[in-house]
């Protein structure tokens, strides 16, 4: 039989990979497409009689609506005709209505004072408004502006007064604190503030001041940068009082948890030529680019400034100083308006990259605002005088760029592993063949299965995206495996073996009782279901990035074929297809490795010296610091998450159990984790080689992304031919269906083994049972798909991260019972009882209360586990000896217990 699958196994590598080389074209491939539209214009006011538009308006989002506030412009005449400035206190709010956007009727409210050139920003309690100018001068009010949408109504409150007056400042919000940066009144600043607005009576507190000289203008945004989140601060300028303005063309960054600045160069267009900017805007846009747009380059503006200057000589005579007005409106009658480019930064790379222009006058003093998955540009000033009242939005349209061959190859894949799960559904005639596929699967496949449950997408995906923004001091987090295998054959294994298990948990009523049987049962199961979600959301959001096929089209094709071939072929079907998986997803990912090697730009000097400077090899932190990564952390919390999986998770331990003896068993074990060494040095290289590539080519890196754990799957459709990419993205499916038909399966063994024949125990072999089985398979199935659908709609930065954080919380504790159980001889059920629960308690307060690494969750969570089981024993009766006869490392050879019904 295993020449069959050996057979199989050979076509459906062979077979997709032909298909691709014979159906290969290279065809041109789109990645997304920028929109702008005309979301809405200003309204008129009464006393207006055409629609005018503001720039300085402070503008945001509350609620749901957009609301701007305030604005300058000059309604009569242009200024250099002797119009006058005029200043404004109305408050506009713009509703969607299904998809059509709509002003607010019948706002009354209106802002203290007329007030234009403040700083405005986004938060959860509202449009925050900070400073500006009126006629009187500068101005250091704040207010918040927030929005009822069920009532219809505007809220105005007066917030903390800024330390002095000021405009045309920059503003950002991150993490429960506004930082301002910059602006001018008499002078131009270079301060650096921030307010604790969850903090009623919080004052403002003085930052680190922005390097250099002071400046008003500036743009700024927020963005990740792999790391953490980050203020980035670009251009701006400067007046002067003897000279025209001088206009900024740096960029910089600043750290919230370093509090300190970072000179990252200048602001560079496509071909790296240095531009300066002022009065622009800049959004953070994708998982990673800063977008700046428009803005005003200064030339002109210096001009215009220098002919002011020269027409305050006094000596000038009367036919210069005309001379010289009609030079300076000439320039402003005929002024052709502001930039349109759209420059990119990429703020893990650092590279500079440039976007379509934009199809319309760039406004400047505005502020960008993201409404409703919308990228907003609402009124300013779009040449000197003229303002537009066109609010402006840019949409991101996904074009399918993924191609019938690439389809064809992805869609025989799939349904191979379904006609697998059909031709093997034919030998499973009991509940032993369902959950353990008696006994007949060989080791060497049973050990790629073991790596392949703990592979997944989160591997294929995850760790590149990790190491393209990071480095390699997660390597050793996947070494651990190794490092466990021994503790797990002879500590672990003799056990599960010896005893004759189907579930895990069976041990654990065998040493302690019942209770802690179906507790460890069930927080399996809920853990089980979380990782179910993950597993299947990671690949979807990859293939949803790339094609126009949605997120929740691609989890439910995921799961329900998933559903479908481990229903019909049990554990049997689950190893096997597991077996071919592994192949795919490291045969696929060495293919790609290869091939992304030779294609970048870059000589081996010129890589080395990158790799060197930007530390993206970097392979130990060795810092004493327990939150990050530094070696003790990946080290530590990498051992106590394994032993936690592979010594208490059914998932792997089921493999065991499906072997033909004991010996058997150790070898998939051992197979299973030398595995780790080449599939962790193909997928973090895999990293450095993304941030290679996209460091010699920044202009395929596009904001299209909308998740960082998808450039992987990014670079396979943009950059490789038709057919391989269809392959790879196989390779993508393959790495979350393993992990989810290994739950699938495992938790049906949980729930019939630890409850069903616990309420049914004459039904152990029936029909039944195994009816009972698959039926519990599809409603797992069923449960973690939808699981995935909600989670589709929760913003989750790192997914790895995640599975990392849910795994250790909850889990460690599971595995400290099991361990301290086989260690311990005085350890009982009470006390065991109050270990995981104590436990669990010690593991909340951990993540909520200490910044402690998310890596030693599984270490904080086994080791509170076992002491506590430990020190609560020792208040109760110690076990006898018949009841630890073969259940610890120290009576192990001392007898053997029957399996329980």
């Amino acid at each position: 039989m295993v020449k069959v699958y050996k057979s199989i196994l050979f076509c459906l590598i062979l077979c997709p990979f032909l298909w691709s080389q014979l159906w290969a074209q290279e065809v041109p491939k789109t990645y997304g497409d920028y929109h702008w539209e005309m979301v809405a214009e200003l309204p008129a006011w009464p006393e207006q009689s055409a629609s005018l538009g503001y720039a300085g308006m402070y503008a945001g989002t509350h609620n749901g609506a957009l609301i701007l506030a305030g604005g300058a412009n000059f309604p009569d005449k242009k200024p250099w005709n002797g119009g006058e400035k005029k200043f404004w206190d109305r408050i506009h709010v713009l509703e969607k209505d299904k998809a059509e956007a709509r002003w607010v009727e019948g706002i009354d409210i209106r802002l203290p004072v007329s007030m234009a050139y403040g700083a405005s920003v986004s938060t959860p309690m509202g449009l925050f408004c900070l400073g500006g100018e009126n006629e009187e001068g500068y101005q250091s009010s704040t207010w918040w502006i927030s929005w009822d949408s069920n009532n219809q109504k505007v809220a105005l409150k007066e917030g903390t007064p800024f330390p002095m007056e000021l405009a045309n400042a920059s503003a950002v919000y991150v993490e429960g604190y506004v930082y301002l940066a910059g602006g001018e009144n008499q002078e131009v600043w270079d301060r650096f503030y921030r307010l604790d607005i969850n903090d009623a009576g919080a004052v403002w507190e003085a930052l680190p001041p922005i390097p250099g000289q002071g400046r008003s203008h500036a743009m700024m945004a927020v963005q990740h940068d792999g790391r953490e989140q980050k203020i980035f601060l670009a251009g701006g300028r400067r007046k002067q009082t003897d000279a025209p303005a001088y206009f900024y063309d740096d960029f910089l960054s600043y750290s919230p948890v370093n509090q300190e600045w970072v000179s990252l160069g200048n602001i560079e267009d496509e071909q790296g030529k240095t531009i300066p900017l002022a009065a622009g805007t800049a959004a953070a846009f994708g998982s990673g680019h800063i977008l700046l747009l428009g803005g005003d380059e200064g030339k002109l503006y210096r001009q215009l400034e220098q002919i002011a200057l020269d027409l305050e000589d006094a000596t000038l005579s009367r036919s210069d100083s005309l001379q010289l007005i009609a030079e300076r409106n000439g320039i402003l009658d005929a002024h052709p308006g502001f930039s349109q480019r759209v420059l990119a930064y990429h703020a893990v790379t650092g590279t500079w990259s440039r976007l379509a222009d934009m199809p319309l006058q760039g406004p400047v003093t505005t502020t960008a605002v993201f409404w409703d998955g919308e990228l907003i540009l609402p009124s300013g000033e779009i040449s000197p005088g003229i303002r537009t009242p066109a609010i402006r939005g840019m949409k991101l349209s996904k074009k399918e760029g993924f191609g019938w061959v690439n389809y064809s190859v992805l869609g025989s894949y799939l349904g191979i592993l379904v006609v697998m799960g059909i031709i093997i559904s034919k030998k499973q005639t009991s509940v032993t063949d369902f959950f353990k596929a008696g006994g007949r699967v060989p080791w060497w496949a049973a050990g790629i299965s073991v790596f392949g449950t703990q592979l997944s997408a989160i591997t294929f995906m995850a760790i590149p995206s990790k190491t393209f923004a990071t480095d390699w001091t997660l390597f050793w987090l996947l070494m651990t495996i190794i490092m466990v295998s021994p503790i797990i054959i002879f500590w672990f294994l003799p056990f599960f073996r010896r005893l004759n298990l189907t579930s895990a948990y069976e041990y654990l009523e065998m040493r302690f009782d019942k209770t802690i049987r179906l507790l460890g049962s069930l927080i399996y199961i809920a853990l089980q279901l979380g990782r179910l979600g993950i597993v299947l959301l990671l690949p979807s959001l990859a293939l949803a990035v790339i094609t126009d096929i949605d997120v929740m089209a691609c989890i439910l094709l995921m799961g329900v074929l998933s559903i479908l071939y481990t229903v019909l072929g049990g554990i049997e079907a689950v190893i096997w297809t597991d077996v071919i998986q592994v192949v795919v997803l490291l045969g696929g990912a060495l293919m790609c490795l290869v091939l992304m090697v030779f294609s970048i730009d870059l000589s081996w000097q010129e890589l080395a010296t990158f790799i060197m400077e930007d530390q993206k090899m970097k392979l130990f932190d060795t810092r004493l610091d327990f939150t990050g990564t530094a070696i003790w952390v990946i080290l530590l919390g990498g051992l106590a998450s394994n032993i936690v999986q592979y010594g208490s998770d059914q998932t792997v331990i089921q493999r065991y159990l499906t072997t033909k003896d004991e010996s058997s068993a150790a070898k998939s074990i051992v197979t299973g984790a030398l595995m780790a060494l080449p599939s962790a040095l193909i997928f973090f290289s895999i990293g450095t080689a993304l941030y290679l590539f996209y460091l010699s080519h920044p202009q395929e890196l596009s904001p299209v992304m909308s998740n960082t754990d998808s450039i992987f799957p990014w670079y396979i459709v943009t950059q490789l031919p038709n057919g391989v990419s269809g392959l790879l993205i196989a390779a993508v499916f393959a790495a979350a269906m393993s992990s989810l038909d290994s739950s699938m399966n495992s938790v049906a063994t949980v729930v019939t083994t630890d409850f069903y024949h616990q309420w049914y125990p004459r039904d152990g072999e029936g029909k039944n049972s195994l009816l009972f089985a698959r039926s519990i398979t599809v409603i797992v199935g069923l449960l973690g798909t939808g699981f995935a659908l909600v989670m589709a709609n929760m913003g989750i930065p790192s997914l790895w991260d995640q599975f990392n954080m849910l795994i250790g919380l909850f889990a460690g504790g599971l595995g400290g019972i099991f361990l301290i159980g086989i260690l311990s001889s005085s350890t009982n059920a009470r006390g065991a009882l109050i270990g995981i629960s104590g436990s669990a308690v010690i593991q909340v307060v951990i993540k909520y209360q200490t910044e402690l690494s998310i890596h030693l969750y599984a270490l904080t969570g086994l080791v509170s586990a076992m002491v506590l089981a430990y020190l609560a024993s020792k208040w109760f009766p110690r076990p006898s000896k018949e009841k630890l006869a073969g259940l610890t490392l120290k009576t192990i050879g001392k007898g053997k217990k029957e399996k329980l019904a």
